[in-house]
């Protein structure tokens, strides 16, 4: 019986950690367009369970054998072991993911990234963005103003900060704008603000999607409409 419980321990410690660093990264990230397949989600799975067994083998192995020789011991650590568990299974997964998450979306990676791929004369890795919309209000969009021309001709928009939000893939593309100004037909920002709370914009049937830069005093420093065209 020590035994067996032992070696479920071990299966758990070795195969958990690939569904924990999945959940996290996806958490973090998104959801990812080559995941929206059953089958590509559990080979992730695989893959990331993988490296980790692969790595605490390396680090841990040894000691995982005395304990399967010896499983008594293994009841005498039930502490020690339950922390190691927790650390190993899902805190170092958990935090692993983010940490990559992180590194890859940085500034300097990619620049670096960008560096040696120019100097190897190699091609850039596929993109998996799914839209030019993800792109463009990916990995923090652009601060500034935005405007959104509809079907009929209308024109939507206000001042893009960090206290707005654009959806991202797989749900409909809306923003929420934190100050909604009025637009003249021509696409002018005038010089009223009537959403000082901020305001929602379905742009599922939005023709262009522009942004403009600028700060939330650009529309305030001039009283001629036609000078507070941002842009």
């Amino acid at each position: 019986m020590p035994s067996t419980w032992v070696q479920a321990a071990i299966v758990l410690t070795l195969v958990v950690p690939g569904f924990v660093y999945q959940a996290s990264t996806r958490a973090v990230a998104g959801p990812d367009p080559e995941e929206s397949e059953f089958g590509a989600r559990v080979l992730r799975m695989i893959a990331a369970t993988a490296a980790f067994a692969g790595v605490y083998a390396l680090l841990f192995g040894e000691r995982v054998v005395e304990y399967v020789r010896t499983p008594d011991r293994a009841l005498s650590d039930v502490h020690l072991l339950g922390v190691a568990f927790v650390v190993l299974a899902l805190v170092i997964p958990w935090l692993v993911a983010r940490c990559i998450y992180w590194l890859v979306s940085s500034g300097p990676y990619k620049r670096a990234s960008l560096w040696v791929l120019t100097k190897l004369h190699l091609r850039r890795p596929y993109d998996p963005t799914p839209s030019a919309w993800d792109f463009a209000f990916g990995n923090g969009a652009r601060v500034g103003w935005v405007r959104v021309r509809l079907d009929g001709g209308v024109w939507l928009g206000g001042y893009y900060g960090a206290n707005s939000y654009a959806s991202s893939y797989p749900h409909p593309h809306e923003l929420f704008v934190e100050e909604g100004w009025v637009i003249n037909d021509d696409g002018t920002f005038t010089d009223v603000c009537h959403a000082p709370g901020g305001m929602i914009i379905n742009c599922s049937g939005a023709v262009t999607v522009d942004f403009l830069p600028g700060d939330a005093d650009t529309a305030e420093a001039d009283d001629d409409a036609d000078e507070q065209e941002v842009g």
